[in-house]
């Protein structure tokens, strides 16, 4: 991230007291789900953040309208968006439809819409009705919000969908929007009302809506190139920033059951999906060989000289962590004994002896360790003047794990290089062409692997205090990496704790594609991730991280490492492993 923006997707510390709080949210999310399975009569349905999955993963419900915010969004809003991924589940055939999608990006697009509205239109109940009535009605407001619709481009989109909409359901336009779209609408009719009987007219059979759904798509492709024939891509909106977040969600992704590439592409690729235009600079390193062992003792004086008022006693969270990281395991103290629990090994003793009383063994429940976690540090430009702090939390975390027996990664994410380094200059050496995917050399680095005790990894972390390694941010990668060594841990239950201060961001990679690129990459590695024994958790410094990590917790930046900042993410480790059956 450059440090001297503020990062995109940023929120102030302070507006989180004005959000749900975290057990509110909880129980708001195991409602959801409930409503879920009930609707759709798919008992096998859950939610993961705001994306709805089955025991196969991440399911491919992709119009735009079905992921409010889940910390800004009403009640009512939230509910609607449930109540329509149900209804897809229920009346949709997914691999029919998925099969059938067009190549074209916005066609995929105005065809998924068109079949979620279709399942939407046969809603049977009225309370079902209303709440799709309002999800659709606050997705115009936040459409009208985020300006998209002072593009040709996006009026053209606004138009398309709040009318295929209002013909498909019998429902009247939301009247944010009829005024707004009254000139392109009318500019419309005539070819496009003879679709709009079709679509009508077959909504109650999918393999009947599909061919008609397919020819509107084509249309409404049709006119959105003739626009960038005419105005090219339009003025974008005003407030950036705002849309350059909600645009997030209009993308379809071409492979939404899979997890994200994570392997390069052939050079000059520029297929759908992720991809990286030249891996071979990529490194994974580990910071004793990138730092001089006397410039790590350096590092390590300074760190003990920075934090050492404010450092955590390691005794509390030992003592809060110990009843979740282990499972418990009876140990048999001593056989043959005169009192304890009937040894069934004894009973041919018994019966041959009734008077025998040496037929007992005394049994005591232990904790055997069970739980890895793995903590992954953005190592951008502007996560430098958080570094002393990070370590300081980082020194009493994997400390207090270490003697609970817990196998503990510290892993850091970073580039070789600012503005897109030898990759970028290859792309333009051969000619800087367009969507070619990420661009840039990412540096991973490896702080404390699984096989290092805490109490030797201590000079290595303070290898965080190296601040020229300190440059951009490629996290979606980051985060399957650290994800593959976690899976390489024998342990029954893993956790992965990424902390950082907002969005990826690489410039070069956003030049080259959009700048919501590597954004996207990590809301869907994420969505990926999801499993019954693995547990994500995002840390904000300054920031809130709950649009991408369903468990996020945000941190003051300048109290890093206190008790304070500690006891934070040890609750989030404690909430985590007691929902994988820890023992509280």
């Amino acid at each position: 991230m450059d440090p001297s923006t503020r990062p995109r997707g940023h929120r102030d510390v302070a507006d989180r007291s004005r959000s749900r709080g975290a057990d509110e949210q909880r129980r708001i999310d195991r409602t959801l789900a409930g409503v879920l399975r009930a609707l759709s009569g798919d008992s096998d349905l859950d939610r993961w953040g705001a994306r709805p999955i089955d025991t196969h993963g991440r399911l491919p419900l992709n119009a735009p309208h079905l992921y409010p915010s889940l910390a800004d969004a009403g009640l009512s809003s939230l509910r609607g968006a449930a109540d329509a991924m149900a209804l897809r589940m229920r009346h949709s055939d997914l691999g029919d439809h998925r099969s059938a999608l067009p190549d074209s990006t916005a066609e995929r697009l105005v065809v998924e819409v068109l079949e979620q509205f279709r399942c939407e239109a046969l809603a049977d109940l009225p309370g079902v009705r209303q709440n799709l009535a309002q999800r659709h009605t606050e997705w115009c407001r936040e459409f009208l919000g985020s300006r998209l619709h002072e593009t040709h481009q996006g009026i053209l989109l606004l138009t398309i969908t709040v009318v295929a909409r209002s013909t498909l359901t019998g429902e009247p336009i939301s009247e944010d929007c009829v005024d707004l779209i009254e000139a392109t609408r009318a500019d419309l009719a005539a070819d496009m009302g003879e679709l709009l009987v079709r679509l009508r007219r077959t909504r109650t059979s999918q393999s009947a809506f599909l061919p008609a759904a397919l020819d509107f798509a084509a249309f409404v492709a049709a006119r959105m190139a003739e626009n960038e024939e005419q105005w090219g891509q339009g003025t974008r909106p005003r407030r950036r920033g705002t849309a350059s977040a909600f645009s997030l969600v209009l993308d379809v992704s071409e492979s939404p059951f899979a997890a994200p590439g994570g392997s390069p592409e052939s050079p000059g690729s520029a297929g759908r999906g992720y991809a990286i235009w030249d891996a071979s600079f990529d490194s994974t390193r580990h910071i004793c060989d990138v730092v001089r062992p006397a410039q790590l003792r350096d590092l390590r004086r300074q760190l003990d000289e920075q934090t050492q008022d404010r450092r955590a006693p390691v005794a509390p969270i030992i003592s809060r962590l110990q009843p979740v990281v282990a499972a418990p395991v009876e140990v048999c103290d001593l056989e043959d004994g005169e009192s304890g629990v009937l040894d069934p090994r004894r009973l041919s003793r018994l019966i041959t002896s009734p008077g025998e009383r040496r037929v007992f063994r005394d049994v005591t429940t232990t904790g055997q360790p069970d739980t890895a976690v793995t903590f992954l540090l953005d190592c951008s430009g502007s996560m430098k003047p958080h570094a002393a702090g990070l370590a300081a939390l980082l020194d009493g975390l994997v400390t207090a794990l270490d003697r609970l027996d817990v196998v503990t990664e510290v892993l850091g994410f970073t580039t070789g290089a600012w503005n897109g380094g030898r990759p970028k200059r290859s792309w333009q050496r051969s000619g800087s062409p367009a969507g070619i995917g990420r661009l840039n050399e990412v540096d991973h680095l490896v702080f404390k692997d699984s096989a290092t005790t805490a109490r030797r990894a201590r000079f290595a972390l303070a290898g965080l205090l190296k601040l020229s390694l300190y440059r951009e941010g490629v996290d979606g990668e980051a985060v399957r990496w650290a994800l593959t060594r976690l899976d390489r841990v024998d342990a029954a239950r893993t956790v992965l704790v990424v902390v950082s201060d907002g969005s990826p961001a690489d410039g070069a990679t956003a030049e080259a594609n959009d700048e919501d690129y590597l954004a996207r990459d990590l809301a869907a590695t994420i969505a990926a991730a999801a499993r019954p024994d693995r547990h994500l958790i995002g840390v904000g410094l300054g920031c809130d991280v709950s649009d991408f990590y369903q468990s996020a917790i945000a941190l003051e930046p300048e109290t890093l490492g206190d008790r304070a900042s500690t006891r934070a993410v040890v609750e989030a480790l404690r909430t985590a492993l007691g929902r994988h059956g820890g023992h509280v």
